[in-house]
């Protein structure tokens, strides 16, 4: 039996690690990116993203109506239109941040699962090895087995950007989103050329990247101010000091 729960647990091990690891292209690219861009631009792959911000500003032109399929405007497009281009552009990386944050959700629920999974295991299996045999030496095996898939599991999921709860994290960035968008609407950043819609929508892309989201959070905890609450000789810290809002977190330049 022991022999079993071993290859059990081995299987789910291997499966895990599987699931965390990357495809080639994307070490590829990990790798190639290690050290950050090249300081000088080359043109191979400066042309490969012009063309490529290019397309994109044409889809999105298509899908606001302000340009045929071919690429060619319907009109001479003005500021305004634009800023419809770049609303458009807002509401597909919502979308594309709205599944990411059910993901990480997910996660975070498959993560605690998995993990009371594996200690009610553990205790089962200890249960039965202790009733059947009066060796320690099954039990030490088992203790070990289990204490390395728990650990492996945590490090897989905890991979995934789970230093703050998901529901806190969604919160922050749609916060975030909002006072970005709103800061287009109401004319504070504007956007009035066909870069600075561009520039704008990868901004608002940028809000939900993981490495921005855990600059958000650490930030917060780093302008935490310290206060002496009502009816305490103590004094706490809270988060809530100068810069911990959402509009320090994003940049709201004039977009020319």
């Amino acid at each position: 039996m022991l022999v079993r729960l071993r290859s059990v647990v081995g299987i789910v091990l291997i499966g895990g690690a599987a699931a965390g690891c990357a495809n080639s292209d994307e070490i590829k690219a990990r790798f190639n990116g290690r050290w950050g861009p090249d300081p000088a631009i080359q043109a191979a792959s400066f042309a490969t993203e012009a063309q490529n911000q290019s397309l994109v500003l044409n889809y999105l032109g298509r899908s606001a109506g302000l340009i045929a399929s071919d690429g060619t405007p319907f009109r001479p497009l003005l500021p305004a239109d634009y800023a419809e281009i770049a609303q458009w552009g807002f509401n597909i990386g919502r979308q594309d941040c709205e599944i990411y944050m059910d993901n990480l959700f997910r996660l975070s629920r498959e993560k605690g699962r998995n993990d009371n999974i594996l200690a009610a295991a553990s205790t089962a299996a200890a249960a039965i090895v202790t009733g059947t045999t009066t060796s320690q030496k099954p039990l030490s095996i088992l203790a070990a087995v289990f204490g390395l898939s728990i650990a492996l599991n945590d490090a897989i999921f905890q991979s995934y950007l789970f230093t703050q709860a998901p529901g806190l994290v969604a919160k922050k960035v749609s916060d975030l989103q909002e006072v970005f968008r709103n800061s287009v609407v109401s004319g504070q950043v504007k956007i009035t050329s066909a870069a600075s819609a561009y520039y704008a929508v990868q901004s608002y892309y940028h809000i939900c990247l993981p490495h921005s989201i855990e600059g958000v959070m650490l930030q917060s905890i780093a302008n935490a101010n310290p206060v002496t609450p009502l009816g305490s000789g103590g004094t706490n810290f809270i988060a809530g000091g100068a810069g911990s809002t959402p509009t320090t977190a994003i940049r709201t330049p004039e977009l020319q």
